[in-house]
């Protein structure tokens, strides 16, 4: 069980998508820095939303105007960040 953080803009980088092609159900996405823009990509925002773990760095996303519209991700601070990084095995930065 891992958690995936991503930095770079979907507009600008594949990271995003190639890590989504080798995620495991039970592994957690978050997106940090510019990462968040991703909930405003097209093509990735429905991807995003049918995983089971996505989360958005909250200081990130308000930084850069981001808000979200769905339950499905959730948005959290540093603190929750921490505590996040603790439950996974291993948290993965792309």
């Amino acid at each position: 069980m891992n958690l995936h953080k991503i930095t770079s803009s979907p507009f600008n980088s594949m990271t995003l998508q190639h890590c989504l092609q080798r995620m495991h159900e039970t592994d957690g996405l978050l997106l940090t820095q510019d990462a968040v823009y991703a909930v405003m990509h097209q093509s990735l925002y429905p991807k995003l939303t049918k995983l089971r773990s996505v989360y958005v760095l909250k200081e990130d996303a308000q930084a850069r105007s981001v808000k979200l519209e769905t339950d499905n991700i959730q948005m959290i601070t540093y603190a929750e960040f921490v505590e996040l990084s603790l439950k996974y095995d291993k948290v993965m930065s792309w």
